[in-house]
């Protein structure tokens, strides 16, 4: 699917009234059972420029993360598609694979463009943009990125 169907199709279900959850602070979509009755759906977060995209799994004893995808909310592309296996499923998680998944682009990047930077400051400065995006409200966060969404 091209990425800005999925940004628009994303932009559609996140509403304060329908699709937030307060205990995740998080925008949640509708899930749906497989044979297997496990339940399935998405998690989206924002920092600062970017849409988080989780796919979670969860079964009878445990959640598990599937999937992460990070969009640029500037650019309307997918910077970056991880998918796992048996992982299993925390906020925590997100955050740590997000920021890994988020260095290994500025690594390619300033390789591609002869760069040199202290990685070990990015990585730094990757946590605490996603650390403190996601503590906060991802209410406040969507109506301060929503001129991306709705453009």
């Amino acid at each position: 699917m091209e990425t800005s169907v999925i940004l628009r199709n994303l932009a559609n279900f996140i509403t304060p009234a329908g699709s937030y959850s307060a205990n995740a602070n998080a925008f949640l979509t509708n899930g749906y059972v497989s044979a297997a009755n496990n339940v399935y759906f998405n998690a989206v977060r924002f920092a600062e420029g970017l849409l988080i995209k989780e796919d979670i799994g969860q079964g009878y004893a445990r959640t598990f993360l599937n999937g992460i995808q990070i969009f640029s909310l500037r650019d309307g592309v997918l910077l970056s598609d991880r998918r796992f296996d048996c992982y299993f499923y925390s906020k925590e998680a997100v955050l740590h694979q997000s920021k890994l998944m988020l260095l290994d682009l500025l690594k390619k990047a300033t390789v591609n463009q002869g760069l040199t930077i202290d990685y070990a400051e990015a990585e730094l400065a990757i946590f605490k943009m996603l650390r403190d995006s996601f503590e906060r409200n991802q209410v406040e966060m969507a109506h301060k990125q929503a001129h991306y969404l709705n453009s």
